[in-house]
């Protein structure tokens, strides 16, 4: 599974976190309007709102979570869904915004400080998560950069984020390495 970003959004539709992992990148505002009018929308349409959303290869996982007063939900954009990984993204999220409560409450308009304090939080939080796939013996042996094999200690769940394009650029001429590697996140899924 790969984490492409990670958002938090009030129950008024605002996205004062917004944290990107991967390679897609999207205005969190517009992020922001569109799942809260399609929460809405299957609130009314079937009398609860999704746990989680599909397009093509990727997926939405949503949490909803309160900090006390407040209501918010927890956005996972992700590629090759794995309950199990999901789950300990979310809860690393969950604790720095446990750790950060305050922040969420006293939350009007500005976003400077969620974005910045809890998103780096968050980072560092998941970049104490190891790699799930670096001991499989395919990515064992494609895992390097310049040539240099990627230390299991140094691949982390953020960094995961981008190996499979780490890879396909440091394996542009075996191509049959990138093609394995592309089979092995499509099985993923």
């Amino acid at each position: 599974m790969i984490i492409h970003n990670i958002y938090i959004i009030n129950s008024d539709g605002i996205c004062p976190l917004e944290v990107t992992l991967g390679s897609i990148k999207a205005d969190p505002e517009l992020v922001a309007g569109v799942f809260t009018a399609s929460q809405k929308f299957w609130g009314e349409v079937t009398g609860e709102a999704p746990k989680s959303i599909s397009f093509q290869n990727m997926s939405a996982y949503i949490k909803p979570f309160s900090t006390g007063e407040k209501n918010w939900y927890l956005i996972l954009i992700s590629e090759a869904e794995k309950p199990e990984l999901v789950k300990k993204v979310e809860d690393c999220v969950m604790k720095i915004v446990e750790e950060n409560k305050e922040l969420f409450e006293k939350f009007f308009a500005d976003t400077t400080d969620i974005n910045t304090i809890v998103g780096d939080s968050i980072i560092n939080e998941l970049t104490q998560i190891p790699c799930p796939h670096i001991g499989k013996s395919l990515l064992k042996h494609v895992c390097e950069i310049d040539g240099t094999p990627v230390e299991e200690s140094n691949c982390n769940f953020v960094s995961m984020a981008t190996c499979k394009t780490k890879i396909r650029e440091h394996h542009k001429k075996d191509s049959s390495v990138v093609g394995l590697v592309d089979k092995f996140f499509d099985s993923l899924r």
